[in-house]
């Protein structure tokens, strides 16, 4: 029996998931691969990743711990999805997320007792243009100059890194403390949560951006000369695109969602913030937008995803032993067999079409 495309049901399924396909050899591939690692490091892969799941996504404890990990990966990725669209290559979202959680913390503490339909707000937004604010200087010299911004953004990082450990060892530090953090915002400030649990509203915040960056770059103007640009600088120029305009709008869209997802990790789960505190979500959001084939839907089950490994990795490593850097090897190898795949892919493409020539 034929679908009304014509197509027999089976046909249907390969055409259907032909375009995920080096999403899934990647993802099937590195779960192959890190059976490989744990074997050799004389630990059972099958009791491994029992783990990794059970944990993440069977307990309370880890499903609450999941969807708290997915919220900053999830609004971090969306973000950087749209640079990657336009052809950017922003690789600076770990730092723009550290300075606007921090600014997000100073506002937090500043403003005083508030309410917190007036406070949360504004800590939030704070955090939002710190993180878009710290992505202008790439931008600007990627724009006017030219200039790489894989290499502007890079070094930005360290340069986060850096001061924000000078800013709450110095001027910021709460001196009430013993060891080195920032005053902790008011209660007011703090994120609402559901039933008394971890589980905050910044997890429905997180869906309603991603859903937002969905509607932007599938059904506005805004989206498709994106999506020009990032096809063909040489097209965008020639239809006469504001190239500058929308390289410096694609860095600020960008560095908000990471200061933003940054001031929802200082709101719901951090209050404050320590120099020691170097968040690797916006490293791992660079792999998954790749993994989800710059997707913003595709996005969302991604993020749940590798939000399981970052869980379920650290349960196992107290439980099992097995090295926290785990999940580093894991994401790296997965990368690795999508670009493969990929270049496979296309290259078979080109063969198909040289043929037909």
């Amino acid at each position: 029996m034929q679908d009304r495309e014509g197509l027999k049901p089976i046909d249907w399924l390969v055409t259907s998931i032909k375009p995920a396909l080096s999403s899934i050899i990647a993802i099937l591939g590195s779960i192959i691969a890190g059976s490989i690692v744990l074997a050799l490091s004389g630990i059972d892969p099958a009791f491994a990743y029992y783990t990794i799941f059970y944990e993440a996504l069977a307990t309370d404890f880890g499903i609450t711990k999941t969807l708290v990990e997915m919220t900053p990966l999830l609004i971090t990725a969306v973000g950087l999805l749209v640079c990657f669209r336009a052809g950017i290559w922003n690789i600076g979202a770990q730092g723009q997320m550290l300075i606007g959680t921090l600014f997000a913390n100073v506002v937090g503490y500043s403003l005083g007792p508030l309410p917190t339909p007036i406070i949360l707000p504004i800590v939030l937004v704070a955090g939002a243009i710190a993180g878009a604010a710290w992505a202008l200087p790439p931008a600007i010299l990627k724009a006017k100059l030219g200039i790489n911004e894989v290499i502007t953004t890079l070094l930005l990082n360290f340069v986060a890194i850096n001061l924000i450990k000078f800013l709450i060892k110095g001027p910021l530090r709460n001196v009430a403390e013993e060891h080195p953090q920032t005053y902790p915002i008011v209660k007011s400030a703090y994120m609402p949560t559901f039933f008394g649990t971890q589980i905050h509203v910044g997890i429905l915040l997180a869906f309603v951006i991603a859903a937002a960056i969905y509607f932007l770059m599938v059904w506005t103007k805004l989206g498709f000369q994106f999506k020009i640009l990032g096809e063909s600088i040489k097209a965008a120029r020639y239809v006469g695109l504001p190239i500058s305009r929308l390289i410096i709008l694609a860095f600020i869209i960008s560095g908000g969602a990471a200061g933003f997802a940054g001031a929802i990790q200082l709101t719901a789960v951090m209050r404050n913030v320590n120099p020691a505190w170097a968040p690797g979500y916006g490293l791992e959001a660079v792999p998954l937008v790749f993994i989800a084939k710059m997707n913003p839907i595709a996005v969302i089950p991604l993020s749940i995803l590798f939000a399981v490994f970052l869980v379920g990795t650290d349960i196992m490593h107290r439980t099992t032993g097995v090295p926290v850097y785990f999940i580093e090897i894991f994401l790296g190898i997965m990368l690795l067999l999508f670009a493969v795949s990929e270049v496979v892919q296309r290259f078979r493409v080109r063969k198909v079409r040289e043929a037909g020539v």
